[in-house]
């Protein structure tokens, strides 16, 4: 009896214990769960390198683009550098700055929300970018990931729609250490600060194979031979296989590779990205808390991190693991949808937990040939300068001018399909109309769609193509 009885009590407890992790697992679903009700559309796009007007364009192949943001409940886009009224700006003008005419334009587009964390924050420094949140607050678009100080920049912002609140956080990892001026700082009393933008750093290490380790030793070794020649010579740390080799390369350190060698199924000239831990937390925190305050929440990332030093810089079209392992966390944190941007190309699509990931859609709107020097007349136009060519013939091909717009759509907070409808930004057209997204001709949308589509084979995610058009169906 008495064995039977402790039987009894420990099938008991099983099944309470039992019963409670299936409840504290099925509270953790829910808790993450959309809470849009009907049907609900999501149109998300790629960079808007926009300097001019152009929704009232009469093209119909530039007004279909319009037509399918417009359709959507919600649509947005990255924020690709700084808007000013030109003749009454008085803060320094450099880079990508468009007209103030174009926020309200935007709007007039369809778009509701951009994300402001991108490498071009600053290229009007301070006063650009309060110019540009203060154009986009007067045209109803509503801005995440930059502010008067890192809090700011971190929060959600909200939009308020018909069916429900959308939560957006906005993020950016530096191409280049001189980058990290772009971050905005905490303000702690009176202490720091500074406006900029929500940070990812990192730091990183190039994988390579056993001969190239010996041979980066080596070099070290020989370097190392005539530290005695100096009063103050810098320390090294020992080098090993597993651990690595901080390899000199800057006089002051701060831009040293670390070479590890490779393990298992690695490659040589891969790199491993290694978040930072309190940036990481900051961002899933804000992510947290948007998911319990809003009822669809975005995470919005601008990286161009490549996954080998072999790829062209912006032209990477496999994401790091890092970002793969960013995304994931961001949907477990809470977001309904994780929108990358960053590289000036497509990269693929995962449905990862019944929630879409973009890891890059590319350009949408993407106008580098609008030079400042050539607007005010400070220099003369000519084919062969550097944004000229950036403009039209980046890498050698046109990859940077060709992209999708995505819709996701959603029956009841459930990711039911998305519809993938290929752009393009006028490569045959004239300079002046360079830039501006007209939907694909079909041999064209047919040609962007299978590059999609074998990019998305990383994560087995299946895209039907019907005529011009990408279709993702999720079960």
């Amino acid at each position: 009896m008495k064995n039977n009885s402790k039987n009894s009590v420990l099938l008991i407890f099983l099944v309470i214990t039992s019963a409670a992790g299936v409840h504290a697992q099925t509270a953790g679903i829910s808790e993450r769960a959309m809470t849009m009700s009907g049907n609900f559309a999501f149109a998300s796009v790629g960079d808007l390198m926009i300097r001019r007007p152009a929704s009232q364009l009469a093209d119909p192949d530039v007004q279909e683009v319009f037509d399918l943001i417009r359709s959507a409940d919600l649509a947005m886009g990255n924020m690709e550098g700084e808007l000013a009224n030109l003749r009454e700006f008085e803060g320094p003008l450099n880079n990508f700055v468009g007209t103030h005419e174009v926020a309200e334009d935007l709007k007039l587009m369809g778009f509701d929300m951009v994300n402001r964390a991108q490498n071009h924050l600053l290229d009007s420094e301070i006063a650009g970018m309060f110019s540009t949140n203060s154009l986009l607050d007067e045209a109803g678009l509503i801005h995440a990931g930059s502010g008067k100080n890192l809090h700011e920049a971190a929060a959600p912002a909200f939009y308020e729609t018909p069916k429900g609140r959308v939560a957006l956080i906005g993020t950016h990892a530096p191409i280049w250490p001189e980058h990290n001026r772009l971050a905005a700082t905490p303000q702690i009393g009176n202490l720091g600060g500074r406006p900029g933008l929500n940070m990812l750093n990192y730091s990183e290490t190039i994988l390579v194979s056993d001969e190239q380790f010996k041979a980066l030793n080596g070099v070290m070794a020989g370097f190392l031979e005539y530290s005695e020649n100096y009063d103050n010579p810098r320390a090294y740390p020992e080098a090993s296989p597993n651990i690595g080799i901080n390899f000199p390369s800057s006089s002051s350190g701060r831009n040293n590779p670390t070479y590890r060698v490779i393990k298992e199924s690695e490659v040589p000239g891969t790199i491993v990205y290694q978040m930072d831990s309190n940036d990481l937390s900051r961002i899933l925190s804000n992510i947290r808390n948007a998911r319990k305050l809003g009822d669809f929440v975005i995470a919005a990332a601008h990286i161009h991190q490549s996954r080998s030093i072999l790829e062209t810089q912006h032209l990477s079209t496999r994401p790091p693991e890092f970002y793969i392992d960013l995304a994931h966390q961001a949907i477990d944190a809470g977001a309904d949808a994780f929108v990358g941007t960053g590289v000036q190309t497509l990269r693929g699509i995962e449905i990862y937990k019944g929630k879409p990931i973009f890891y890059g859609l590319g350009e949408f709107f993407r106008e580098a040939q609008w030079e400042l020097e050539l607007i005010m007349g400070n220099a003369d136009w000519s084919p062969d300068r550097r944004m000229q060519r950036f403009a039209r013939n980046f890498g050698g091909n046109t990859q940077s001018l060709e992209s999708l717009v995505a819709i996701s759509h959603y029956k009841d907070g459930l990711l039911t399909e998305v519809r993938l409808y290929p752009t393009e930004l006028g490569s045959d057209g004239p300079d002046s109309r360079l830039g501006i997204p007209r939907i694909a001709k079909p041999d064209d949308a047919q040609r962007i769609l299978e590059r999609v589509e074998r990019l998305s084979d990383e994560w087995n995610t299946d895209i039907d193509i019907d005529g011009s058009v990408g279709i993702i169906r999720v079960n």
